[in-house]
């Protein structure tokens, strides 16, 4: 491989010969006393970073050069066990928002300036694994650098993983995080009832109210097909449709989103499957 830019004795950039991408190359001591052009010691490479996007590319060289070496490896750790545990691809923006993120997390700390995350409890009932794996990430950061974070810090390395798992930006991912926690909440004091947070049930309304609200956000539609039996889900499950009026209501109001008949006989029919399984569990 040969050099196509020293970002710092550590980093160097190469370029692809299949892709003709621009590979940023990570490792100990990579470009000590070498040249653009010259060959490097493969032997002494650590992580190959492949950031497909040119400017995203560039933006994650010009933070490399900002950062100790140690957070950058520290972020790709986490982003590693984080698609492991998930078992997903995530958006390649991940590399930069986390790194940058953890960056000024350390510089706050290290001055003792303390960031409540307002939407923790939320994150922790909603987006339980990506909370897990953020507790994971603060734990491994004290090992690594005898740093120690809170439980608001795992829940912002929760946001960041979410975000780049359903492609959208940190505002779209708290506006949807709020969103779910409302609709649980109309679901909840409409029906009086306690949820089993640790119950197949849940999960099941949890995916579904996360796709629901993507949409919402996103105010993307769903071409579901014509419901010929809209007059019998009325007469059946009439519990259920009218905590779906409910939940329309709240939507359109504040999200300016408009649900049509379809959505909502499907979001009745997905409450009344999910309420049954709550009832005989």
């Amino acid at each position: 491989m040969k050099i196509e830019k020293i970002l710092n004795n550590n980093v160097i950039t190469v370029i692809d010969e299949v892709t003709k991408l621009e590979k940023v190359i990570m490792g100990r001591g990579l470009s000590f006393n070498k040249k653009i052009g010259e060959e490097i010691d493969e032997t002494k490479i650590e992580k190959v970073f492949k950031i497909s996007n040119p400017n995203e590319n560039l933006l994650f060289q010009q933070l490399i050069n900002e950062i100790p070496m140690e957070y950058l490896k520290i972020s790709e750790k986490i982003i590693s066990y984080a698609k492991e545990k998930l078992n997903v691809e995530f958006d390649e923006h991940i590399y930069i928002s986390l790194t940058d993120h953890l960056t000024f997390a350390i510089k706050r700390l290290q001055s003792q300036e303390i960031i409540k995350n307002n939407l923790l409890w939320e994150i922790q009932r909603i987006y339980s694994k990506e909370y897990e794996i953020g507790l994971w990430a603060i734990d491994f950061i004290e090992k690594e650098l005898d740093i120690k974070m809170g439980k608001d810090e795992a829940g912002f390395i929760a946001l960041h993983i979410i975000n780049a798992s359903i492609f959208e930006s940190m505002p779209n991912t708290m506006n949807l995080t709020e969103i779910v926690q409302d609709i649980l909440n109309i679901v909840k004091y409409y029906f009086t009832i306690e949820f089993n947070e640790n119950s197949i049930s849940f999960d099941r309304l949890i995916t579904h109210l996360k796709f629901f609200a993507k949409r919402v956000v996103t105010k993307a539609k769903v071409n579901y097909e014509e419901l010929p039996f809209i007059h019998m889900v009325k007469e059946n499950y009439k519990s259920e449709y009218n905590c779906a009026l409910k939940i329309k209501t709240y939507v359109e109001k504040y999200h300016d989103y408009k649900i049509d008949d379809s959505e909502l006989i499907y979001l009745s029919l997905h409450l009344h499957r999910v309420l049954s399984s709550f009832e005989n569990e």
